[in-house]
């Protein structure tokens, strides 16, 4: 009888295709110009559709302790692109659950409007391995930061 997996199926399967080479896709292939529909006006929180709202209210009072960060102040959009990507393939790989990403407020930006807040978020809604997302309580960044809940094995 051969042995039970202890991953199921299709986690064994995503190891076995990055083993085999196979990548998953990039993150460069999100829009920057993307906009959720009008319910997700408020980009403070998002959960992916097939999850519940107890999802946000567990992420939001810290049921998942936040397994990594990412500071992206001062990132040009391209920069903070790749090195998004590069975090966030990180953090799946070695099956983090939630991880904080820091884009900060806007306040550096020209004309003081929010470029990487903005578009890091709407990049998190369209990827599927971002089950939801929170803005952070203000001794962890506020509005200038998210904790976010990846889709792993675990």
């Amino acid at each position: 009888m051969p042995p039970v997996p202890v991953a199921p199926a299709d986690v064994l399967e995503q190891r076995r295709q990055a083993a085999a080479g196979a990548s998953t896709p990039a993150l460069s292939q999100v829009s920057d110009l993307f906009s959720p529909g009008l319910s997700a006006l408020d980009d403070s929180q998002h959960i992916r559709t097939g999850h519940g709202p107890d999802v946000l209210k567990k992420l939001k009072r810290g049921q998942w302790p936040i397994g990594a960060s990412l500071d992206l102040h001062g990132a040009t959009l391209d920069d903070a692109r790749a090195r998004l990507e590069q975090f966030l393939r990180s953090c799946l790989d070695h099956e983090i659950k939630c991880v904080r990403i820091v884009h900060g407020k806007g306040y550096g930006s020209r004309n003081g409007a929010p470029v990487l807040k903005e578009t890091v978020r709407r990049w998190l809604t369209q990827m599927e391995c971002v089950v939801a997302y929170t803005e952070c309580n203000e001794q962890d960044g506020g509005a200038g930061a998210i904790q976010a809940l990846l889709k792993t094995g675990k």
